[in-house]
């Protein structure tokens, strides 16, 4: 608490930023950064608000809990946390900006309310737009507006592309790209698959949700001790690595947004492995659109029962020629992951034009 008046005091005693780009943690962070970057090259006055975390060298910083954020003053706020409530965003914002931090739907797999009380909801392709759209007219809401930004992981990714080429021992290198909550791959089938695919000979990498590292899951814990010792298992913390994006020859997802991540930049197909799709908000389908992550799989890879003979036969069908998916991919892309490598830039610019809206 002494830290927080601490820093809210300084805060007080400077001049309000033009942009405060608030994360509840350091994994929220990354999906602003290249916007930061972008604003600040621009001459827009930024800083950053949020509980411990690190940020780049000589950035104005307030370290506070997101529960006082309201305290801190700024024109805009940009934000990639999800869960915050319009009470707790800063009172003199007059622009409130949600960034997504996944290419998955906004209005399935988010509970009901998450995006009230922004202005603005920068999207990642054009399906996140019309979910917004949907939002609106079923709240009866006019204020908030869907603009067709991108997605910053694509830069924030780059920064992690190994030197070299990747590495092989001529084995086909397989990435297990699980999502967070129940019914994912690991709890339907995780134990079996793993040893399936070692006995095969693919060389394993398990890059499990942030989530699981950040909150703890019993599921990893079995996986991790059963197979530590094989030569072909890796472990990725998908919070500080991503040498497997780069690495893979092809993954195996459920319904994770970093499944499309890999294929749209990779441009590989994903073997998906048909679990219950993660819901949390029931009244999706009164909505209307069809969520991205139910309705893409087909189009960038392959859906496979969860049975263990589908899952390898599966494999041996993408192995034969991954390469064949790549326009397929590439014609994906266009539509849901929008400036492709030009998020900083374009989040910028409408950021520029927020700010000179307000002054005018």
């Amino acid at each position: 608490m002494r830290r927080d008046l601490f820093s809210l005091l300084w805060h007080w005693m400077g001049s309000a930023p033009d942009i405060l780009f608030v994360a509840g943690s350091q994994v929220d962070l990354q999906w602003v950064l290249p916007a930061y970057e972008r604003a600040v090259a621009r001459g827009m006055r930024c800083a950053f608000a949020g509980p411990g975390l690190v940020v780049p060298d000589g950035a104005c910083y307030v370290d506070i809990t997101v529960h006082l954020l309201r305290f801190v003053r700024a024109r805009i706020m940009v934000t990639a946390t999800s869960g915050l409530t319009a009470n707790r965003m800063p009172r003199g914002s007059v622009r409130r900006v949600a960034v997504p931090h996944s290419l998955v739907s906004l209005h399935m797999v988010y509970p009901a309310g998450t995006f009230d009380g922004y202005t603005d909801v920068f999207c990642c392709g054009e399906h996140h737009r019309a979910e917004i759209e949907a939002m609106n007219r079923h709240a009866g809401v006019t204020d908030r507006r869907p603009l067709l930004v991108g997605y910053g992981k694509f830069e924030r990714l780059a920064t992690t592309r190994p030197d070299g080429p990747p590495r092989t021992d001529g084995r086909m290198h397989v990435l297990i790209g699980p999502s967070w909550g129940a019914g994912n791959i690991l709890e339907i089938m995780g134990g079996p698959l793993f040893a399936r695919l070692l006995a095969e000979g693919y060389r394993v990498t398990l890059r499990p949700h942030p989530s699981f590292f950040i909150y703890g899951d019993a599921q990893i814990t079995p996986l991790v001790h059963a197979c530590r010792d094989h030569p072909l298992f890796t472990l990725e913390n998908s919070v500080e690595e991503s040498r497997a994006l780069w690495d893979a020859d092809m993954m195996i997802a459920d319904y994770s947004g970093f499944a499309m991540e890999f294929a749209f930049i990779r441009e590989r197909p994903v073997l998906y492995v048909d679990v219950p799709p993660k819901v949390l908000n029931p009244g999706w389908r009164e909505l209307g659109p069809t969520p991205l992550e139910l309705s893409v799989r087909e189009r960038i890879g392959l859906v496979v029962p969860a049975e263990l003979e589908d899952v390898v036969s599966g494999l041996r069908h993408l192995a034969h020629d991954p390469a064949q998916w790549a326009e397929q991919i590439r014609r994906e892309r266009v539509r849901d992951w929008v400036n492709f490598g030009r998020f900083g830039e374009v989040c910028a610019g409408e950021l520029s034009r927020m700010l000179n809206d307000r002054r005018q």
